[in-house]
């Protein structure tokens, strides 16, 4: 009987309802002694301010006149509080005037809860001021005793306690007692007639019972408890059924979920599948499942759905008729039992983002980000792909096309300024590009042309190839307007023709290639056919361009020095003229090897070094004194290295570093390319006379040919 009182829900009920009565009311008590011991010090600050404030113009008083006597009181006076535990007042120069202090001191409270809930020492301090004539006479400081305010904080949070604790252990009292007659009597009066009831035992509940609860919770619970028994049976079956789903669901949820019947009429569908499709369950119920498909597959796919045998999958790819537009999905087909009748799954993933990737990866993979013109990945790619298709007696075309000078661009206006002019050029040549024909970019500024089939002649004047170059080449050398600057570009082209024959790709764009530096050497601004000759001056460039590399390591370069006269005859000056001698290539003129030095960006290291090493030998005559200071040592700069930002500083560092005055050195521009940009390089020469003192630096433009 006692173990069954223990377990009834009234006792459990007074239980809690105490314990949640005592833990408030201790929770707020500690939470008002908290706060109060937070308040703490700023009640103690206005209380004994205030006190402070009645003896501050006595005791000025008392200071003004030195009368001891007086001070002496009103510091006992203020003993009389018991929470003062000293008193002192000094003079204006800090000696003490008068100084009183308790006799005893209070020990109810331990020192480390002193210490806890006041951890620093309380003393107040008040300067004495005589307000007419305003004089400063002293200060008073006054230390409170903390054994006797934590007291006084712990007296009033006990008491505080006691009463929160015995209000809120009596109201629990009467809330426990009012639950048992409302809730708990006649709780137990129905249960003990329900479980009768399923035990088949009618047994009327007392007649109070039905006058109290006929319309209340209970009273209701009771008869839906009636009406519930017997659609149990029922409730069960549906309960297994559900549970079926629900399985089916977890095991093979993917994204939008569709269930089936035996002939395949919807009878379930997921919040995914109502988004993907913009319609409710009630819509989808109504129409067939083919209506939610584009393509002519679901006749068969429905077939194949009827056909399937139990607990099997099915794995397709198809276009989805979704909410906006037609969806790109996968659907997974799962046909199982339930309840004894059939039923099929479709798990439906869109695959909009990743067909979105698969594209976006594509586009990265082979095609060119700054044009979007297909890449060398795709062109070689196509390439390959046509000579494999080609028939005996066909050939296609390979243009290559690369901008002169365009590194000249770049070097000087920067790479922002290339690349706009390289997507301008795109622009402007996407139009007369024929439609079988691919228009590609190599890399930098090289683009290539995939001519699929040539029509008539293999020749190099190929009426339909010949004018589709002259296009490229007017266009291109068309006045170019970039970021505020008027450009002027050329281009070089080289044509190759393939057939099945060539079996590799990279034979084609070698060929290609070599007839580009054929079109470069003729002059620029041109084009040239591949003949089998131009391989060999090909290989001999690609000898000239390695050697070059490792010319300037193996030191093989060399300064001559002409003597040059005025009109008398009489010694003004040299002129630095640069040769090189290699081991294998014998002696190479400067006519030769220095236009491939500025193509393959040699020539600004070159040109340093013949720019320290004519000064340093300047310095060296200078101090032997075979140099005259009124001669002038003539240096030839290419425009590429004119127009590179670091040679001001160069030559600045070259003049400090051998003591060579600015007016010995005449920089002479001699190189025949055109340049990009006349009014950097005028700004060029404007900077270099300035800063490169203390003399004006010599710059003579010699021959600049159109």
């Amino acid at each position: 009987m006692g173990l069954a009182i223990a377990k009834s829900l009234y006792m459990k009920q007074a239980i809690a309802t105490m314990l949640l009565a005592m833990i408030l009311s201790l929770s707020l008590s500690l939470i008002q002694a908290i706060t109060s011991i937070n308040h703490e010090q700023s009640r103690i600050d206005d209380e004994f301010s205030r006190l402070l404030t009645l003896v501050e113009q006595p005791l000025a008083q008392a200071l003004f006149r030195v009368d001891r006597v007086f001070a002496q009181q009103q510091a006992d006076s203020l003993l009389f509080h018991p929470a003062i535990d000293s008193v002192e007042i000094k003079d204006e120069y800090g000696d003490t005037f008068a100084i009183s202090s308790s006799a005893t001191s209070v020990k109810g409270v331990p020192d480390y809860l002193v210490d806890l809930m006041l951890p620093e020492a309380i003393i107040l301090t008040r300067t004495l001021d005589l307000k007419s004539p305003a004089i400063h006479l002293g200060d008073i400081k006054v230390t409170l005793d903390r054994q006797y305010l934590v007291q006084q904080i712990v007296s009033f949070n006990i008491g505080l306690l006691g009463q929160n604790l015995v209000k809120d252990m009596l109201l629990a009292s009467l809330i426990s007692l009012l639950f048992y007659f409302l809730v708990t009597r006649p709780l137990q009066q129905l249960t003990g007639s329900l479980a009768r009831m399923s035990q088949n035992v009618h047994q009327p509940l007392p007649p109070s019972f039905y006058r109290s609860h006929r319309r209340d919770e209970l009273g209701r619970l009771r008869q839906t408890f009636e009406e519930l028994w017997g659609k149990l049976s029922t409730a069960l079956n549906a309960l297994e059924r559900s549970h079926q789903h629900s399985k089916a669901i977890i095991d093979n949820a993917a994204d939008a979920i569709i269930v089936v019947d035996d002939k395949l009429h919807i009878s379930l569908v997921n919040s995914a599948a109502e988004k993907l499709t913009g319609m409710s369950l009630a819509q989808l119920r109504q129409i067939p499942l083919s209506e939610l498909h584009r393509d002519d597959m679901w006749l068969a796919l429905d077939e194949l759905i009827i056909d399937m045998p139990v607990d099997t999958t099915l794995t397709v790819e198809s276009l989805f008729k979704g909410a906006q537009q037609d969806v790109s999905v996968e659907i997974r087909i799962a046909k199982y039992m339930s309840s004894d009748k059939t039923e099929t799954i479709l798990l439906i993933r869109d695959l909009s983002e990743r067909k979105e990737a698969e594209e976006r990866i594509n586009r990265l993979s082979f095609y060119d980000s700054l044009t979007r013109l297909p890449n060398r990945r795709l062109l070689t790619e196509r390439l390959q792909k046509q000579i494999g298709s080609m028939r005996e007696g066909e050939a296609g075309a390979l243009i290559l096309l690369d901008l002169d000078r365009f590194k000249t661009i770049n070097d000087s206006l920067g790479h922002n300024v290339g690349d706009q002019l390289l997507a301008q050029i795109t622009e402007q040549l996407i139009p007369i590009v024929p439609d079988k024909v691919t228009f590609a970019r190599m890399g930098g500024d090289e683009f290539v042309f995939l001519w699929p089939k040539v029509d008539g002649d293999l020749s190099e004047v190929n009426t339909q190839l010949v004018h589709f170059v002259q296009s490229v080449l007017a266009r291109c050398a068309n006045v170019k307007y970039v970021a505020g600057h008027e450009l002027h570009v050329t281009a070089s082209i080289g044509i190759s023709y393939f057939s099945s024959a060539m079996h590799s790709p990279s034979a084609v764009l070698r060929q290609a290639d070599t007839a580009l530096y054929k079109a470069k050497e003729t002059g620029r601004n041109t084009f040239a056919f591949y003949h089998a000759d131009m391989q060999a001056r090909s290989d001999a460039r690609l000898k000239l361009e390695h050697a070059l590399h490792k010319a300037l390591a193996n030191n093989e370069f060399e300064v001559f020095y002409q003597p040059q006269n005025d009109e008398q005859g009489g010694l003004i000056g040299a002129e630095a003229l640069l040769r090189w001698r290699n081991s294998e290539l014998g002696f190479v003129s400067p006519a030769t090897f220095i236009p491939v030095a500025e193509e393959i960006g040699l020539i600004i290291d070159i040109g340093r070094w013949v720019l320290q090493d004519v000064i340093r030998q300047v310095s060296q005559w200078t101090e032997q004194g075979i140099w005259q200071p009124h001669w002038r040592m003539s240096i030839n700069v290419s425009p590429l290295q004119f127009q590179h930002p670091g040679l001001v500083s160069d030559i600045q560092a070259f003049l400090q570093q051998y003591d060579v005055p600015a007016s010995l050195i005449d920089l002479e521009i001699t190189e025949n390319m055109l340049l990009a940009d006349l009014e950097t390089c005028l700004a060029k020469c404007m900077l270099c006379a300035i800063l490169v003192c203390p003399y004006p630096l010599m710059i003579s433009v010699l021959a600049i040919r159109h």
